[in-house]
């Protein structure tokens, strides 16, 4: 069965090495980097049903 998709907005006031250090964090918890505009990062991750 298909997971349904789960999203999350994150704020990451830092530039470079601490920006790259939060989304690796993300990436290790499963989220997916979807979008970027300004300072928001938009992650999604899928959840498994059942």
């Amino acid at each position: 069965m298909k997971g349904q998709n789960e999203y999350k907005s994150v704020l990451i006031l830092g530039l470079g090495e601490k920006t790259s250090r939060i989304l690796t964090e993300y990436a290790a918890q499963g989220w997916e980097l979807v979008a970027v505009w300004w300072r928001w990062h938009y992650l999604k991750r899928t959840v498994d049903q059942g």
